[in-house]
């Protein structure tokens, strides 16, 4: 398995600082002064590369932009090393300026992971924890319209599961195992070191009577299914609490960090890309067609078991499986724009999302704008941004015992279930010689039913990075996610048991929900080498504030049947209800790496929160985590055999620490 290139750049320039502060500068007679780039094929700079007189201990590193300048011997020969990549000499022969290019060399994924830690990075010898890679490559051309169902299958020990087929599912992501009944079990999602919100709305407490639509035969999107995977630079998954400490508790699942794509440097560069898609239905339940409704061989149209009498040869029966479904088509476009100088890039995209189901009615509409970008203010300090709107629209059927697959399998295969209107052209159709009324036709539902949310997401992120000093650091991330959503769902007046005291009246359930998300996490840090020994130490605040509002209304008894809107309903049905929730979580939190010649590592972790939704005086939790690593391979007697190129032991140690939802204490 290998690393993406844009992974890598950044565990090169960590490992060639490294060597560069081991070795020696050196002094040479009739010396003279050499400076150049190192680029890649593509002509971006190496940044990091390590830059060597041949046969001495004389070397340099090169900075963010590729360049260099070394002293050397006028008939010296310059190598030019990196991580992942190739080896190249070039003789210097007197000349004032050597450019040179390097080719990408295969690394194992392990050997070179990186671990965004607020936007930090770690190179994957010194973690202790269960650390994976997943390409942006991958995610991208998998086709998928969510990038949380495209990482199924690519991260061992993640289980990634959809609530169904419809288009935008919502999709649960559970790595390892659950850990609690009651609570979440997902992982926390990380953009460019800003928590993101994944919630999914609630359709049993969401509107204005409780559990007046359930969870079992509704879904709702994720609000995971609002990124757009082309604009994924890179994607790290942290595997359980020791290796998401630093998150706090809403990473206790772990936690999967993303990094988003901020540009590159040289002339503009406009891409475009598309992907088209049919979908078909396969795998239809195989039913018998001998005998009709009823028992022990005995025809009774008041039942829906098929055990009765046998269907005579002249009878027709109907494919009611395939009257609900047809074929489903998903197209996605996707555009972006980049450019920069070598202090200022920008990349500004758009991506438009249409899924239509293989269940007739649904549909799936998502459009993505996204401007982002990073500016080097000073040398010692820089500035990333990252802006982006996003515009969803969700048409969904029922599911489980309530879904049309369900009703169609039920409904009598002597009678043609595509007929789904009543001659009288307004009520349901009710199944040929069935005689009882609990039947109810799917297509009805689809056709005349309302199931529809539609979602506007606006998301910021903004950092600030500083090295006041050489080996001292200072970030400071801000993130700000709001969501505004509309959810309906309305039943006809017809839709229903015929004999039901409620038939002819319909419902009406509108719910308008909205969430504001705000965070700040603020880092400073040390790191350091003294030989073989080498020293990194941070230290954090955290604030994190999420609140909710929700208005939602439900009414019946409508004025005109096929009508849906509050004014047709009666107003002494009418039912209002507002909720209001506010979560704020305050903590600090410190990290103390230690290591000895890049073999051994030892991390130290702690974080303290303080929660507003424990009781006053009792609002206060603390965990730690430990992480021990050592790279075996590094042994002498190890680095002499071939066998095995890179062994790594690891473990680690965590506690867990969990608040508690809104309201639930007093």
């Amino acid at each position: 398995m290998f690393i993406h290139k844009h992974l890598a750049r950044s565990v090169r320039f960590a490992v060639a600082m490294l060597m560069a502060l081991a070795l020696s500068v050196g002094a040479y007679a009739q010396n003279i002064s050499v400076s150049g780039t190192v680029t890649d094929k593509s002509g971006e700079p190496v940044i990091g590369a390590y830059i060597l007189v041949k046969g001495t201990s004389n070397g340099t590193t090169a900075d963010l932009d590729g360049k260099y300048t070394i002293s050397v011997p006028a008939n010296g020969t310059l190598e030019f090393s990196m991580m992942g990549m190739k080896t190249v000499s070039i003789p210097v022969n007197n000349k004032n300026v050597v450019n040179a290019v390097m080719e990408e060399d295969g690394i194992l994924l392990e050997e070179a992971v990186i671990v965004a830690e607020f936007g930090m990075k770690r190179t994957a010898r010194s973690v202790g924890s269960a650390v994976q890679n997943v390409k942006a490559q991958d995610i991208a051309e998998s086709g998928r319209e969510s990038f949380v169902s495209a990482l199924q299958g690519r991260v061992a020990g993640m289980t990634v599961t959809s609530t169904g087929g419809a288009p935008g599912a919502s999709t649960s992501v559970v790595l390892r195992s659950i850990t609690s009944i009651s609570g979440s079990n997902q992982p926390l999602y990380v953009i460019d070191g800003v928590p993101m919100n994944n919630s999914t709305f609630d359709p049993s407490q969401g509107f204005a009577v409780d559990d007046n639509v359930g969870t079992a035969n509704q879904d709702f999107s994720s609000r995971g299914n609002d990124i757009n995977p082309e604009d994924i630079e890179s994607m790290t998954v942290l595997k359980g609490a020791a290796a998401a400490a630093l998150y706090g508790s809403d990473a206790s699942n772990g936690a999967i960090v993303i990094t988003t794509k901020k540009g590159s440097k040289g002339r503009g560069k406009v891409s475009y890309s598309n992907s088209f898609r049919w979908d078909k239905a396969y795998g239809y339940p195989e039913l018998q067609t001998k005998y009709g409704n009823g028992m022990y061989g005995t025809a009774n149209m008041y039942s829906q078991s098929r055990f009765g009498a046998l269907i005579q040869p002249d009878v027709k029966l109907y494919d009611n499986i395939a009257a609900v479904l047809q074929t489903g088509f998903a197209q996605t476009h996707n555009i972006s724009v980049e450019g920069g100088t070598e202090k200022v890039t920008v990349r500004g995209s758009a991506a438009y999302t249409n899924q239509q189901g293989v269940v007739k009615t649904t549909d799936f509409e998502r459009l993505n704008i996204t401007l982002s970008g990073r500016a080097e203010i000073t040398k010692w300090l820089n500035f990333d941004a990252n802006m982006g709107y996003v515009k969803s629209t969700n048409t969904k059927s029922s599911k489980g015992n309530g879904g049309p697959l369900y009703r169609a399998v039920r409904w009598p295969m002597t009678d043609n279930m595509a007929e789904y209107m009543d001659p009288d052209g307004v009520r349901m159709k009710l199944p040929a010689h069935y005689t009882d009324y609990d039947l109810y036709n799917p297509l009805y539902a689809l056709y005349k039913n309302v199931n529809y949310d539609e979602n506007d997401r606006f998301m910021v992120n903004v950092s600030l990075n500083a090295t006041p000093t050489k080996n001292t650091f200072l970030r400071v991330t801000m993130g700000w996610d709001t969501n505004i959503g509309k959810y309906q769902y309305h039943t006809h007046p017809y839709w229903g048991n015929r004999e039901g005291s409620s038939y002819g009246s319909g419902t009406f359930n509108l719910s308008r929900n909205s969430y504001l998300d705000k965070t700040i996490n603020a880092l400073a840090g040390y790191n350091n080498e003294w030989g073989k020994f080498t020293f990194a130490a941070q230290f954090g605040y955290h604030q994190q504030e999420n609140g909710s509002d929700n208005l939602s209304t439900y009414a019946t008894d409508f004025a005109v049947k096929d009508f849906y809107g509050l004014s047709n309903c009666d107003p002494a049905t009418i039912i209002t209800r507002t909720r209001t929730r506010m979560r704020r979580i305050q903590a600090i939190s410190a990290q103390v790496e230690l290591g000895y010649n890049q073999m051994a590592f030892i991390t130290l972790r702690a974080r303290n929160d303080w929660s507003s939704t424990l009781p006053k005086g009792n609002n206060s939790y603390f965990y730690p985590a430990l992480e021990l690593s050592f790279v075996a391979t590094e042994l002498p007697f190890l680095k002499q055999q071939t066998a095995v190129s890179y062994l790594k032991l690891r473990g680690n140690y965590a506690v867990v620490g969990k608040d508690a939802p809104a309201f639930l204490y007093d």
